[in-house]
């Protein structure tokens, strides 16, 4: 009897297994999800690195995608190797319409320092690899998606939906969301909302705990310095250091600026709403930042990603100078990225910078973003937004977050058009460390998820189901 009982229950182990392993194989193969992977991996397999640019393949290969779908797009732009992508859903209703937006380009990778190819697009692990994985294919291909399901027969929109792959972002934007709208105002007819990446997500192991809708971001301001002197023998040294020698003083003079913490408005509500899934410490500094500005502790164990909300920013990004180490170089130059606070003046920026340097270097601006309007928290995307967020995840929280990055969001923000940066996907904190960095990668299972959130999303927000 006893070995009869034991064969009893080893079938119905071998029986739940069956099942178990059926339904797991069904989520593993959906075809959905196949498609969605199918389209990153060839998505990220295009090597889109600004500088140089080279986003026409990019916006080439989503058209054909688009193509294949039945829907109708146009290459734009007036670079032929930097062009956009744009596609437009006409409803014939006169709501506002919805703006689906990312950007093609990506950072430039160094092979020698990647476990895999960065343009390979490879699959292993349970990640999707590849530069722009996360910042930010990934988003493209998801938005995407939504994008088509939109024109499958049936479906009856109640705004026009368009979808628009940008070049040159990575850069300033100048070449891609900047120049087409200005030059091509007709493409943005009636555009009252944009989805757009910028969201930040804060994770608990596997689960979302806060979904960080980006509302407002920093100012950009990106300067270059250059210093000249004269060139000579390494052996007969300038009194003064030579042009390298002058720049690193006035580098180490600039670094030295104030920069003082404060809180400004949109950051304030961001740690009110983020302070509700914290503990400790940081729940206390989130609840009241001014109050801990002077004490050690904030430094110590308040973390610098969220410090960077409080204060201007200020880092030397790039070194030029010399070609022999034997001679002394003519000029020498920097580049220097100041992220400022959502409600500071660039202009003041400059002007200090400008007062500190003199007349011992040149100063050429490459960038100069402008104060724009924080999105609203009260509009029916957002709300769409939260309610979506929270039923992906129903122990979350979802609230306004301030980007400490600058996205092609300030363009329309700046025109009064509302503005959401969005993440559709978990990511722990150790693979967020791969954007702009090493090994960029997001989990296979996760993405999936963010694709259907962002498909759920779109259809509520643009669609009334047939009865």
């Amino acid at each position: 009897m006893r070995s009869r009982s034991w064969i009893a229950v080893g079938l119905l182990l071998l029986a739940v297994c069956s099942l178990t392993c059926r339904k797991v194989d069904a989520v593993v193969e959906d075809p959905e999800d196949q498609r969605a992977w199918a389209y990153l991996r060839d998505y990220l397999r295009i090597d889109t690195s600004n500088p140089p640019g080279g986003e026409t393949a990019g916006a080439r290969y989503l058209q054909r995608v688009l193509t294949e779908a039945g829907v109708e797009s146009q290459l734009v732009g007036s670079d032929p190797n930097r062009m956009s992508l744009y596609s437009r859903l006409r409803s014939g209703k006169s709501a506002p319409a919805l703006l689906l937006l990312h950007h093609i380009d990506v950072v430039p990778a160094d092979p020698r320092e990647w476990s895999v190819k960065p343009f390979s697009g490879t699959m292993t692990g349970g990640y999707i690899w590849g530069r722009g994985a996360l910042d930010i294919k990934s988003l493209g291909i998801a938005e995407l998606m939504a994008f088509v399901d939109l024109h499958k027969p049936g479906t009856q929109l109640t705004r026009d939906v368009i979808y628009l792959a940008v070049a040159d972002e990575e850069s300033g934007g100048g070449k891609g969301c900047g120049e087409l709208l200005t030059s091509r105002a007709d493409l943005f007819e009636n555009v009252g909302y944009v989805i757009n990446e910028g969201g930040a997500n804060e994770t608990i192991v596997d689960r979302v705990s806060f979904w960080g809708i980006e509302v407002s971001q920093k100012i950009p301001l990106w300067l270059r310095l250059e210093v000249k002197g004269e060139g000579g023998h390494g052996s007969l040294p300038p009194d003064d250091g030579g042009s390298a020698g002058r720049l690193i003083e006035l580098l180490s003079r600039i670094r030295t600026l104030e920069l003082p913490y404060r809180l400004s408005p949109p950051v304030a509500r961001q740690f009110s709403s983020l302070s509700q899934v914290k503990r400790g410490i940081k729940q206390e500094i989130m609840r009241n930042p001014e109050r801990f500005f002077r004490s050690p502790r904030f430094e110590s164990e308040f973390p610098a990603s969220y410090r960077s909300l409080l204060r201007d920013t200020l880092v030397v990004t790039e070194l030029k100078a010399g070609n022999g180490v034997n001679s002394v170089p003519s000029f020498a130059s920097a580049s220097i990225d100041i992220r400022l606070l959502p409600d500071a003046s660039p202009d003041e920026m400059l002007q200090r910078i400008r007062e500190l340097v003199g007349n011992a270097a040149t100063i050429e601006v490459l960038l100069k973003g402008e104060p724009a309007r924080e999105s609203p928290v009260d509009s029916d995307l957002y709300r769409v937004l939260v309610a979506r967020m929270k039923k992906a995840e129903p122990s979350s929280v979802a609230g306004p977050s301030v980007s400490p990055g600058t996205t092609d969001s300030r363009f329309f923000r700046q025109r009064g058009i509302v503005a959401y940066g969005v993440s559709p996907f978990k990511v722990n904190y150790y693979d967020a460390a791969g954007v702009h960095g090493v090994d960029e990668r997001i989990r296979a299972r996760f993405y999936s998820e963010g694709v259907r959130l962002m498909r759920d999303i779109v259809r509520e927000f643009s669609t009334t189901r047939p009865q």
